[in-house]
């Protein structure tokens, strides 16, 4: 199930244009490796956690020197991982020089085949927005009992919207 909030956004290319509603996804929890290992091992696997985790992490380990060679790895059905150059332009390709040019490496994935329709078998399911769970969340350690939950406005907003909230 996906859990998913909703969010109000403006249009960055036309800052006039009326805002509008955006699904905004929200994870229930993050798994570490160990435990990402765990839920392989309990799908009947031969191997246990451990060796499933040792697995995984020479994986990463050894994905990272391949990329690093200049290769695009294929790791079947979950795709493809290749690093892209990212950084500024030189005067010249004579004056070209990685180390001064190349901002940043991005290792990008590309998509398998298992992963290219995941919207023809996801459930959604609406939760709150990450600010309100956070405002109940004070409110209880703070022992009160009531949660205001209204967005918090902006002085830009507030002079956007002639003086109205969001």
């Amino acid at each position: 199930m996906l859990n998913y909030s909703i969010a109000m956004r403006s249009n960055p290319i036309d800052k006039g244009a009326p805002k509008k509603a955006y699904a905004t996804s929200q994870y229930s929890e993050v798994m570490n490796i160990n435990q990402f290992a765990e839920h392989i091992a309990s799908h009947g696997s031969v191997y246990k956690r451990s060796d499933v985790a040792a697995i995984l992490t020479m994986a990463v380990d050894c994905l990272r020197e391949q990329l690093l060679e200049g290769k695009k790895v294929e790791l079947g059905d979950l795709g493809f991982f290749y690093v892209r150059i990212s950084g500024e332009g030189a005067p010249s390709a004579a004056e070209y020089n990685p180390a001064i040019y190349v901002k940043k490496l991005n290792v990008k994935w590309q998509c398998g085949v298992r992963f290219k329709d995941l919207l023809g078998e996801a459930v959604f399911n609406l939760v709150a927005p990450r600010s309100v769970s956070q405002k109940v969340l004070k409110a209880h350690k703070a022992g009160e009992t009531t949660v205001d939950i209204s967005p918090e406005v902006t002085e830009e907003e507030t002079d956007d919207q002639g003086g109205m909230g969001v």
